[in-house]
């Protein structure tokens, strides 16, 4: 997964140095697997008083055959001591959907690591789908 901000974005220290808040949209790319596509997204995080972000990102998937993907991601982001201005970030994906071919997403969580370029905002990612070992059959729903 590939996340780029597009546009302005604003990050603000309301109440002093120590909490933030933001808003930035962006696009990307999705390449896997089970989905491939664009995702379109907002993203409004907030800083906790210990430099940590927490993305709370919402957006949509369009996959190459045209099927629509409501996702959701919240996490944290950690500044990293390393060259240049990155940040790491681990966070989980949940996602919503109608169309049948895709219909699995609706009861998977996945679990995303990265990390962001802060000088670029652009944003690279590994999503991984959880899977239950324990249970003994699939999904008894549709």
């Amino acid at each position: 997964m590939e996340l780029r901000y597009v546009g302005e974005s604003v990050w603000l220290r309301p109440y002093g140095e120590k909490e933030a808040a933001g808003f930035g949209q962006g696009d990307g790319t999705l390449r896997g697997p089970g989905l491939s596509g664009r995702l379109t997204w907002a993203n409004h995080p907030r800083r906790r008083e210990d430099g940590v972000w927490c993305p709370d990102l919402h957006g949509y998937v369009t996959t190459e055959d045209g099927a629509k993907i409501l996702v959701t991601m919240q996490g944290y982001s950690i500044l990293e001591k390393a060259p240049g201005e990155k940040r790491a970030i681990v966070a989980a994906c949940t996602f919503r959907t109608s169309h049948e071919t895709y219909r699995w997403l609706n009861l998977v969580i996945a679990a995303v690591e990265g990390e962001i370029d802060e000088e670029t905002e652009k944003v690279r990612m590994k999503a991984y789908a959880c899977v239950n070992e324990i249970a003994t059959g699939p999904a008894a729903i549709p």
